[in-house]
Order: structure tokens, then C-alpha cells, then sequence
């Protein structure tokens, strides 16, 4: 039985981060590969009849959906939990430790370069430089636990609780050595040696460090970090501190990884060919203002120019919003910041529920070229809506319209009818 927990988050190989319940279970271990086929030229922008412009208003968040109580909720404002930073500073905290059955052989600075300077920098490049993550690291020695590793049963799924009593052994371990004041996050990262700590949870409840410091969030790194995910890990599990919900289906029925937002977002498949925030995301994190989104709340056509997630200036999304908990996204993703890399570009349009929990698809993303095969790994990295013939045009079940009508390098010109 799969009991929710506000508390434990994380993830495993192969994207399937363990799931959002008391019970995390085993995922599978291969990421895949990426191929990044070529990429098309833009085309200019073409001139259309005017249209009437109506049911907009940009500039003051019309469109925000408001958080609701399910886990981790896309909702944009304020909510009764608090999270990390997400502008400004975020100060984390960097702890090794070992095992009495897995004694580390390594040099802590060696699992230090796994993350940093790559994750911060990620940060730096996502944020346009409003988030700092600033990680001080204690690479002085591994802190021993006082039980052996497997003792924590990752293998048979892990609870909250017994995650916390893992994250209390490690301060305990280093009891007054530290000095934790001002840390938003923990990190423990575990010796190479320690096999059976085999992915990276993160707990948002509150422990205490020997130094009497309140720690209100903690991500507790596993083998997936290198072994599969690399630094990017990192991004992955400090979004939860932030409150960004999973993107990936968090159940044990066999479901892909990528079914709801393919290799878009980090949030998703951390191997993903577009791994940089969705719009909504940077939006709700603070790194876009309400006044770079147009939003549309009622019938009419409206016209409307969006720039790349990946740059700062202009206008990042389209906003259609269908109810209180419910909005249809209209952005551009292109070659550009976190993207650098990206098999596909164009308008991405997608749903978000502010209604629907962490790893039951807040965001699905609606593909343009269904039964492509997609690109780089997966069916929705080309899920784009380009100026091409035969990909113009988004239609929802409840009367929305969404059409690419022109491009001028990356930035695209679309039409949004609501009836």
C-alpha cells in the first residue's frame, strides 16, 4: 500500500526518481543515449491579416494558478510550506560519509567535483544569474555512520522515516564539528564504496544538527549520481527543496518515464535532451516576472511574439487559462542556455494542473508529431509546433487554438483563439 508523505522525495536510475510515497521502490538503471540529429533552419517571419485582439492582460498575473493542497502543487504564490531559496543566495552544506562495511578509499574532493562548480553554474546559466547556489563543503574527511549501510533498505524501499533516522545518524556522526548556521540545504553524499545506498531521495521535513541548527531540507545523494545522472542530479533534487514537484510518473505500473514531458524539463528524466525549466517553472520560481507572460482568460484571438525559455528578455508564454487549478502554456525552446543541446525546437504547448500531485503529471506536454519516434531517445523531444506544414497548429478537447504563425530567428509569432 503506497501511503503519500509530504517528506521524501528523490529518484533512481533511468528517471523513475524513487517514488513520492512512504514506500520507495526499485527503478531501472540504463539512461539511454542521446543522438542529436540536425537541426532546421528558422524561417522568416510571414505577414498575416490582422486579427482582433482581446481577452489579454499582460503584466499582472491573471493567469497564475493558485496552489492548491496536493503534494508539491504548480501553483504560483504563497503557500503553507516554506521552501529553499529560489533568488538570491541559497546556502547549502556538503557532508562525505562512510560505513563500517563500505570504508571509503577515496578522496572526498574527488566526489566533491561531481557536483561543483556543474551544478551551481547550471544554475547561473537557467536563473540569467538570479540564483546562486553557494555550497560550502567539509572535504576535510568521510563521517563515519554508525550503522552499516545496509542497514538502510534501499533495496526493500526506503521510508521517510527511516531516510530521517539515516540523515540524523549522519549529525550525529559529526555532532559539534560543524557549524550549520544559515544552511537552506543539506547535502550527504555517501563514499562510492557504499553500493547499496543506490539512489538520491530528498527529505523536506525538519532534523536537527549537533550544533542545535534546524536543517529544513536535505538531499541525500546515492550511486545514481555517479554511476548515471552526473551533477545534474543535483538540479534535480535541489527543485524539490525549491518546490518543484516530479515530471515523471511516480508509480509502479510499468508507465514510461518520459509519458508526460518527454526529456523536457530536469524535473523529468534528468538525461533529457532539454533538461532547462519549462516557463512555468522559472516563472514560478521567480526567475521570469508576470509581466513576460500574456495571458488569456476568456473567447476571443489574440496574437501573440514569445522568446526562448533559454533567454531572459520578452515575452516567455502564452497563458490560457481554462479554470482555477487548470492553464494551457504556449512557449519556445530552442538551442539556447540549459538547451544548448536540444534535438528540436519551436512552440511547446502543454497543460498544467495546479491540482494534480508530484509524479501524477501536473505538466503533460501535447506533441505536434505524434507517432514520430521523436528525437534524441525520445517520442515528445520533437513535440514542438514549428511553421511547417502539417505542425502549425494546436487544438484542445475544450476549444483552444493554438497556431505558429510566423519566425524570425527564435522567436516565434502565434495566434490563440478561445471559443
Amino acid at each position: 500500500m503506497k501511503i503519500q508523505s509530504n517528506q521524501l522525495l528523490g529518484l533512481a536510475p533511468w528517471g523513475l526518481l524513487c517514488l513520492l510515497t512512504q514506500v520507495v521502490e526499485a527503478c531501472p538503471t540504463s539512461p539511454g543515449s542521446l543522438s542529436l540529429p540536425g537541426l532546421r533552419a528558422g524561417f522568416p517571419l510571414q505577414s498575416h491579416p490582422s486579427r482582433s485582439v482581446n481577452s489579454r492582460a499582460a503584466g499582472n498575473g491573471a493567469c497564475k494558478l493558485q496552489p492548491t493542497s496536493v503534494d508539491l502543487s504548480e501553483g504560483i504564490g504563497a503557500t503553507d510550506r516554506t521552501f529553499a531559496p529560489s533568488t538570491g543566495t541559497l546556502n547549502a552544506y556538503m557532508i562525505f560519509i562512510d560505513f563500517p562495511d563500505a570504508p571509503a578509499s577515496e578522496a572526498t574532493e574527488e566526489l566533491h567535483q561531481l557536483f561543483v562548480p556543474a551544478a551551481p553554474d547550471w544554475y547561473t546559466i537557467s536563473s540569467f544569474g538570479q540564483l546562486s547556489l553557494d555550497i560550502t563543503t567539509d572535504t576535510s574527511r568521510f563521517y563515519r555512520m554508525p550503522k552499516e549501510s545496509t542497514y538502510y533498505p534501499y533495496d526493500r524501499g526506503i521510508t521517510s522515516e527511516l531516510l530521517a533516522e539515516y540523515i540524523q545518524d549522519a549529525l550525529d556522526s559529526v555532532g559539534n564539528a560543524i557549524n550549520f548556521a544559515g544552511t537552506d540545504v543539506l547535502y550527504i553524499v555517501p563514499t562510492k564504496a557504499a553500493k547499496h545506498i543506490s539512489f538520491s531521495p530528498t527529505y523536506m521535513g525538519e532534523l536537527t544538527a549537533g550544533d542545535g541548527t534546524i536543517i529544513g531540507k536535505t538531499v541525500t545523494f546515492g550511486q545514481d549520481a555517479p554511476d548515471s545522472w552526473g551533477y545534474l542530479v543535483m538540479n534535480h533534487e535541489t527543485g524539490h527543496t525549491m518546490g518543484l514537484p516530479d515530471l515523471y510518473p511516480s508509480s509502479d505500473t510499468g508507465d514510461s518515464t518520459t509519458m508526460y514531458v518527454g526529456g523536457h524539463d530536469v524535473m523529468g528524466l534528468i538525461s533529457g535532451a532539454l533538461p532547462d525549466y519549462f516557463a512555468w517553472h522559472k516563472w514560478k520560481l521567480g526567475w521570469f516576472s508576470d509581466d513576460q507572460f500574456d495571458c488569456v482568460d476568456g473567447a476571443g484571438s489574440t496574437t501573440h511574439t514569445i522568446t526562448p525559455v533559454g533567454t531572459k528578455e520578452g515575452v516567455k508564454g502564452v497563458v490560457v487559462r481554462r479554470d482555477e487549478t487548470t492553464a494551457i502554456v504556449a512557449e519556445v525552446r530552442t538551442q539556447n542556455g540549459a538547451d544548448s543541446s536540444a534535438c528540436s525546437t519551436g512552440v511547446l504547448v502543454y497543460t498544467v494542473s495546479s491540482s494534480t500531485a508530484s509524479g501524477q503529471g501536473p505538466i503533460r506536454v501535447h506533441d505536434a508529431t505524434p507517432s514520430s519516434g521523436g528525437c534524441g531517445g525520445d517520442e515528445l523531444n520533437d513535440a514542438h509546433f514549428t511553421f511547417e506544414t502539417g505542425r502549425e497548429t494546436f487544438v484542445s478537447e475544450d476549444g483552444v487554438t493554438i497556431t505558429v504563425v510566423g519566425q524570425q530567428g527564435d522567436e516565434y509569432t502565434v495566434t490563440v483563439e478561445v471559443v
